[in-house]
């Protein structure tokens, strides 16, 4: 893996092995090279847990949102809901 040049460490080419270089050169190869969002791939899961992530992610937020609405009730008995 050290020995062959630019070794691909996932079936799509995103990961690799970068050359040999100095930290300023590894530095310059993450921000550059490598995808800013890690791919399902490099965890060894299939493309759809990503999506299960993103809705997951997406549940967490929306729930605290609604947590820091005010609940007030009115004298008809009426909610914001």
């Amino acid at each position: 893996m050290i020995s062959e040049e630019n070794h691909k460490l996932s079936e799509n080419g995103f990961y690799f092995v970068p050359p040999d270089g100095n930290k300023a050169d590894y530095i310059q190869f993450i921000e550059d090279k490598l995808p800013i969002n890690d791919l399902t791939e490099v965890f060894g899961m299939h493309e759809n847990a990503e999506i299960t992530s993103a809705i997951n992610t997406t549940n967490v937020i929306l729930g605290t949102a609604l947590t820091l609405q005010p609940r007030v009730s009115s004298a008809a008995g009426k909610s914001q809901d």
